[in-house]
């Protein structure tokens, strides 16, 4: 592993590492094209820029964002941007020429690059036929459902190159899981050693009150504190509500080599409109060394 300047040991790297996938796109954030690629080129050339995953680009904006990005984007001789998809939901008829569109878009060798696209399925009839239509070089996360027992969902990914996907929130209250449902859905994930990321409603490390809203947010890394312990710790689904429900986080228990198989196996990467809310909060936390 390359040496992480702002990482305050090794325990930090691998947890912290490619985590945040930037949404500024979205809500609450809602900026514009412009200002998002500005805002990634800038993040990706200051100390924290390996926290970065990848950038969120929805399919019907792809081209927006090629004339946005185009004084920005790197040159052949420099690695292409780093891109998320996200597709129409698996059951409606324009997913499969948004597919097309990305598979066009990567043809463009623009100096980015979508290698990863993300939709939402409700059905395994709709997990079966959208992966079929994927290509090869097409990663898929699929939003799932967590309302219901996702575990006949969870199991149709099985045997394929698959992640999965989980809502944590958005801008109604509506829109946030219950505390025990998204309890569920990791311990299932970490029992079929699924691998899953996490979008929405996630700006900081630990339950925060949004007062916007009016809810209680899931901190991004109770959730991985959680996932740890469902797959390394034998934590019950009630345990992780407890976890997930914390004031504070408690990963002493908790190994490198457990911090880099979570990582690695299971919780891949969260979105989020803010990349500065959630270093912050590292900082504060001393996970975080300051910037240079």
């Amino acid at each position: 592993m390359s040496e992480m300047t702002t990482a305050v040991n090794t325990r930090s790297e691998l947890l912290l590492e490619g985590l945040i996938d930037y949404a500024g796109l979205f809500p609450p954030a809602s900026l514009s094209m412009t200002k998002v690629v500005q805002n990634w080129s800038s993040y990706l050339q200051c100390d924290d820029a390996w926290m970065l995953g990848r950038l969120i680009i929805p399919a019907q904006q792809l081209d927006e964002f090629k004339e946005s990005a185009a004084t920005l984007l790197p040159s052949d001789e420099q690695e292409p941007w780093q891109l998320s998809v996200l597709l129409p939901p698996a059951s409606e008829t324009c997913f499969s020429k948004a597919l097309q569109h990305v598979v066009k878009f990567n043809e463009s060798d623009c100096g980015a690059l979508a290698n990863v696209v993300e939709f939402k399925a409700s059905t395994t009839d709709e997990i079966d036929s959208a992966l079929s239509a994927l290509h090869d070089d097409l990663f898929p996360f699929i939003e799932l459902p967590i309302d219901k027992d996702p575990r006949g969902l969870i199991a149709a990914l099985a045997g394929s190159v698959t992640g999965a996907k989980v809502r944590t929130g958005g801008v109604t209250p509506e829109a946030y899981p219950s505390v025990q449902h998204l309890a569920r859905f990791i311990h299932n994930c970490a029992i079929a050693q699924q691998t899953f990321k996490a979008t929405a409603g996630m700006h900081h490390p630990v339950r925060h009150h949004n007062a916007t809203v009016g809810v209680d947010e899931f901190g991004f890394l109770a959730v991985f504190n959680a996932t740890a312990a469902a797959r390394f710790d034998d934590a019950t689904e009630e345990e992780l509500v407890t976890i997930l429900e914390a004031p504070k986080v408690d990963m002493e228990w908790c190994s490198d080599e457990f911090v880099e198989q979570t990582r690695a196996q299971l919780f891949c990467s969260f979105g989020s409109c803010s990349f500065d809310d959630a270093r912050d909060d590292l900082r504060t936390m001393n996970l975080l060394k300051e910037s240079k």
